[in-house]
């Protein structure tokens, strides 16, 4: 009779009084670590869940406070104008591979109503209030980096390393010019064009 074959390896880690391991919570890599850290000085340390892209990075460095509305109403309208107009202008987005086959087929003589396709003319018209200046602004706070949500534009970017240097950290890029501060009141202008509209 043969000898029996060990069994697997035990796994190495924290356990619990029943013996099973202790997940620890996964961080991210050292790239989403050390965004985290840089953003933990904003907006009392509640910074973190909300720095996935352009404008939740905006909000945390606290770019968009003073502009007459509360900062986080206009860091989600800036969101949702963002996904909105890429849902609108899909045939202008950026062709990625399928996971999965779609179907082609549609139901004959069905109809739909287009709502976020109204909801974005509304908002659109709104932001057009503000002026063209307004518009660009917010655009390339909002629309043109939605496809690379970790990046930011340059005049963002310079905006942010200010930030973080006024409130004692180290950046690690140029730092915002006078030009810039006026585009980013330029774009909160429009979200907050955007705000006032809706409520009404």
């Amino acid at each position: 009779m043969g000898q029996a074959r060990r069994g697997r390896p035990r796994k190495a880690g924290a356990r619990n009084a029943k013996g099973r391991l202790i997940l620890l919570p996964d961080r991210g890599n050292i790239r989403v670590q050390a965004r985290s850290q840089a953003y933990a000085r904003f907006q009392g340390g509640r910074a973190d869940q909300q720095v996935v892209d352009q404008i939740g990075r905006a909000w945390a460095a606290g770019l968009l406070d003073g502009f007459g509305q509360d900062s986080a109403i206009l860091r989600d309208i800036g969101r949702r104008y963002g996904g909105l107009y890429w849902h609108e202008f899909a045939t202008l987005a950026p062709k990625t591979g399928q996971l999965e086959r779609r179907d082609r087929g549609t139901a004959s003589g069905a109809s739909w109503q287009d709502n976020p396709g109204e909801y974005f003319a509304r908002l659109d018209l709104l932001a057009r209030d503000a002026g063209r200046e307004a518009v660009a602004a917010m655009h390339g706070l909002c629309v043109d980096g939605w496809w690379f949500p970790d990046t930011n534009a340059p005049w963002v970017e310079r905006l942010i390393n200010s930030a973080i240097r006024d409130a004692g950290g180290h950046p690690l890029g140029e730092l915002a010019v006078a030009a810039d501060r006026a585009r980013m009141a330029a774009a909160a202008s429009c979200l907050a064009a955007m705000v006032d509209g809706r409520r009404h």
